[in-house]
């Protein structure tokens, strides 16, 4: 295990989440780093809003724009959970783990403005209108939004994957057991596919007539279904090996 601090006895006392010995509990400088840092891209979001309403108007306004809020929120939060969730299974702060974490924090703070257009778009298209835009935008300007957007998720998607792949490099000084490996090798292709939709939904922005852009934004949706499947499978194709292992 190449001296290896994490023992057999050491990963017998740790807490175990699906099949998975949890070696980072203990909160590191990393890890507060990066929590700081998602937490002021969510502050971001807030701020980009607007000022404090000062008329009736104003705050009607404020209230149509809280369903691009939240769908801006909740996909800051799916990259923190990505990144949470590596760090309690890993606990590496090595070179390589420092600079992929940093390279993340870089990226969440300037897709954070994309976001909130990319999705304020989409309320007031589908809503026609009754959501507000987030500004007068035409075909092409949309165009660019996407192709900013799908990259940025792109790369996002595609920093957890190496951080995974990262992990199961280490597997042996990790002391990683069959079921981790597993489970290691699933959460690299878990992040692979929507890095692939991102990607997918780059090229439609640059490559679709004027109105097609609107795929562009609609293909994430394949993302609640490929996603579930692909979980599915994970703890299917996990339970099976489980069983073969204990007998």
């Amino acid at each position: 295990m190449t001296d290896s601090p994490w023992t057999d006895d050491k990963l017998s006392v740790l807490n175990t989440q699906s099949h998975f010995r949890l070696r980072g509990e203990a909160t590191t400088r990393l890890e507060t780093f990066v929590d700081a840092a998602f937490a002021f891209s969510v502050t971001m979001l807030v701020i980009s809003v607007d000022d404090v309403p000062r008329s009736y108007d104003e705050f009607a306004d404020a209230l149509r724009s809280i369903p691009a809020f939240v769908a801006s929120f909740f996909q800051v939060i799916m990259f923190w959970l990505g990144h949470r969730n590596w760090s309690q299974r890993y606990a590496l702060e090595d070179r390589t783990a420092i600079t992929l974490s940093l390279i993340l924090v870089c990226g969440i703070l300037v897709i954070v403005f994309p976001l909130r257009v990319v999705f304020g778009a989409a309320f007031g298209y589908f809503s026609d209108g009754a959501l507000p835009f987030p500004f007068p935008v035409e075909w092409q300007e949309m165009r660019r939004v996407f192709v900013i957007y799908g990259s940025g998720f792109c790369v996002m998607c595609g920093l957890i994957a190496l951080l995974y792949m990262h992990a199961l490099r280490r597997r042996l000084w990790l002391n990683l057991d069959a079921a981790e490996i597993l489970i290691t090798r699933s959460k690299i292709v878990f992040w692979l596919i929507p890095a692939a939709t991102g990607f997918a939904g780059m090229l439609i922005a640059v490559l679709a007539p004027d109105e097609g852009v609107i795929f562009a934004g609609l293909i994430y949706c394949l993302l609640f279904v490929l996603l579930p499947i692909h979980g599915l499978l994970e703890r299917r194709y996990l339970s099976v090996q489980t069983q073969a292992v204990s007998t």
